[in-house]
């Protein structure tokens, strides 16, 4: 039989999204544990990618990563990405996608707005959260203060939106020149002709909203609708096969439960015995059965 460890900390989101998958790969006959702690199995469940080393003996004993992360389109709190190989949104390995547009126009159809084509060069800069993981080894008060100016030099008037966890715990950002945005994403969005960012998932709320987007980080999840130098011009791409395939990026805790999304994603998923010798548990094996740990919320059977 093939195992899971899905592996947790906290009391919120990731124990409620770690159980809801292991009970879908129960229904599939994959035995998973709900674990605070790394077991050696065929498949890693992590949420988020701090968990660097238990995917780095996870790669090593030639398992199988995935990463679970808040949903990229329509209510983020109540939908969660799936993907593999241990890297985070863009770069991450989506298996399963699909080109059917049922899946985003029965569930986030009436986001997707007429391409917003405007004279004005008014330009959001968006900031993001300070230390977030997909900000790895980027310098963003450099990258806010060298975008800007770039975009002040092709003639647009530039408004900063700080991210409102940054403006929380205080690490807030003063660029020279530029005013800062008020209010909501959407209403920031409504005032302005084009969208600037670094890799946040503001691209893919402005680029549905009709926003002509600059991204600068390909692990964008609106990288490839959007352009990538600030001195270019807007673009206005079709969007319908991307939207289509987003909605496939992303599952509801029901799926997961059921099964669905398993059903979607899985692909071809070898256990690590093929070539491997003893499997965890089994004689000959020094390592231990995963579900000898009692997991978090989840009964063994």
């Amino acid at each position: 039989m093939k195992t899971a460890c899905v592996f947790v900390r906290g009391t919120g989101h990731q124990p409620h999204w770690g159980t809801a998958f292991a009970e879908g790969l129960e229904r599939h006959g994959i035995r998973a544990a709900v674990s605070r702690t790394w077991l050696p199995t065929d498949l890693l469940v992590v949420w988020g990618v701090r968990r660097s080393s238990e995917m780095t003996r996870q790669k090593l004993m030639r398992g199988q990563v995935i990463v679970l992360e808040r949903g990229y389109v329509g209510d983020r709190m109540k939908w969660t990405s799936v993907s593999f190989g241990g890297k985070l949104n863009g770069r991450g390995e989506f298996r399963g996608v699909r080109d059917d547009p049922s899946r985003f126009e029965q569930n986030h159809g009436e986001l997707m707005k007429p391409w917003r084509r405007s004279e004005e060069k008014i330009a959001l800069l968006i900031g993001q959260v300070p230390g977030d993981m997909s900000l790895v080894n980027a310098n963003m008060p450099q990258w806010y203060f060298q975008t800007a100016a770039r975009l002040q030099d092709v003639g647009y008037r530039v408004i900063f939106r700080e991210h409102p966890q940054a403006v929380a715990v205080g690490k807030r950002i003063r660029i020279p020149g530029v005013e800062n945005s008020v209010g909501n994403l959407v209403s920031a969005l409504d005032q302005v002709s084009l969208c600037v960012t670094y890799n946040s998932n503001s691209a893919v709320e402005a680029v549905l909203a009709g926003v002509p987007t600059i991204t600068a980080d390909q692990g964008s999840m609106a990288w490839e609708v959007t352009s990538h130098d600030v001195g270019g011009d807007p673009i206005f791409p079709d969007r319908s096969l991307w939207a289509a395939r987003l909605a496939w990026k992303q599952w509801t805790d029901r799926e997961m439960r059921s099964g669905t999304c398993w059903e979607v994603v899985k692909g071809h998923f070898p256990d690590r015995r093929e070539g491997q010798g003893a499997h965890p548990g089994e004689k000959g094996s020094d390592l231990p059965h995963p579900l000898e740990t009692p997991p978090l919320g989840f009964p063994a059977n």
